[in-house]
């Protein structure tokens, strides 16, 4: 008796486990939905909201103070992490791309952190 559960639940879990790899998006499909919602009015909009006080400024948490597009770059290089993007060489040419010129040091380092969600530790 003991086999036979045993074997359902190994038949179980091998099941789910395919069936969530095959709902899995590759990068391409990734990349592409990303640069799609990071447009004005996504759901990866970060930016069109803080137009024109981009560098006003918040306590995120306790010490920790930032600007509004610091905040912003966090959170969309967070949302890279979270949507599967396996490389951080990978968001920043995607945001390169949305940006359409190179980024520089602050705004790599920002998305860094959100990739790595350094604030969350």
């Amino acid at each position: 008796m003991k086999n036979i559960l045993f074997v359902i639940l190994l038949f179980s879990a091998k099941s789910f486990c395919q069936a969530n790899n095959e709902a899995k998006l590759d990068q391409s499909e990734i990349k592409s939905f990303i640069l799609k919602e990071t447009k004005e009015g996504g759901k990866l909009d970060f930016f069109t909201p803080i137009k024109g006080k981009e560098y006003n400024g918040s306590q995120i948490k306790p010490g920790v103070y930032a600007s509004n597009i610091e905040v912003a770059l966090y959170k969309w290089g967070k949302s890279n992490f979270e949507l599967g993007i396996e490389k951080l060489e990978d968001a920043y040419k995607i945001f390169m791309e949305h940006k359409g010129s190179e980024l520089n040091g602050k705004e790599k380092a920002l998305i860094k952190m959100g990739f790595e969600k350094e604030l969350e530790k």
